[in-house]
């Protein structure tokens, strides 16, 4: 049988934004003041942040920021799993419900993580087949992590330039042209932005 249904879902939010409020700051040319040091528009730039990591991540198809996922399908498919996101950090678990509609989980031991694949994969260790699962929606869920750890270690994504330099493109943009109208031309996104996140989409075929 081929994937055909699939439902992906984030759990919780981002742990970490891939850009930090300082970092922000000093792109906006924000002077701060005090101890520890703040400016009086870094509610708006926080907002601004996570704002643009989700425009990067809904051009690209990519986990930019480090976040848990899940995966619901009605089936097992006939070969891999393709998890719709990369790069993949983790897979959590692999739970379905078999004909007598129990709740089972797949052996860590019976498959893989192929992220040279671009979106993720879980492919079948040799010799091994996905269990038969009940008749009912969503009756396999996969959880897993993915996204880059800049904030991690070991660090073993690191959020490429280019997509760091997109966003903060965008934060710039979003922060100079805050009013409804203005004289200033408005762009969709800032120009040169879709250059530097292009490189990095992923093709869907799903």
């Amino acid at each position: 049988m081929v994937q055909t249904v699939r439902k992906l879902s984030a759990v919780g939010p981002v742990t970490t934004e891939p850009i930090s409020l300082a970092t922000a700051r000093l792109h906006l040319r924000l002077d701060t003041m005090g101890s520890p040091p703040s400016h009086p528009d870094d509610t708006l730039v926080e907002a601004l942040i996570t704002a643009s990591r989700e425009a990067a991540e809904d051009y690209t198809g990519l986990a930019i920021g480090y976040q848990t996922y899940r995966l619901a399908l009605d089936q097992f498919p006939d070969a891999a799993i393709v998890l719709g996101k990369w790069p993949i950090n983790a897979i959590t678990s692999i739970t379905y419900k078999d004909t007598n509609n129990a709740t089972q989980t797949v052996s860590s031991s019976d498959y893989f993580l192929d992220n040279y694949s671009r979106p993720g994969e879980i492919a079948l260790q040799p010799n091994k087949i996905w269990p038969q699962s009940g008749s009912v929606a969503n009756a396999v869920i996969v959880t897993f992590t993915a996204g880059f750890t800049d904030s991690l270690s070991p660090n073993l994504y690191p959020l490429p330039k280019s997509i760091k330099q997109a966003m903060l493109l965008t934060i710039g943009h979003l922060y100079d042209h805050r009013e409804a109208a203005s004289s200033v031309q408005k762009y969709e996104l800032p120009m040169g932005v879709v250059s530097l996140l292009t490189p990095h989409r992923m093709m869907m075929g799903m």
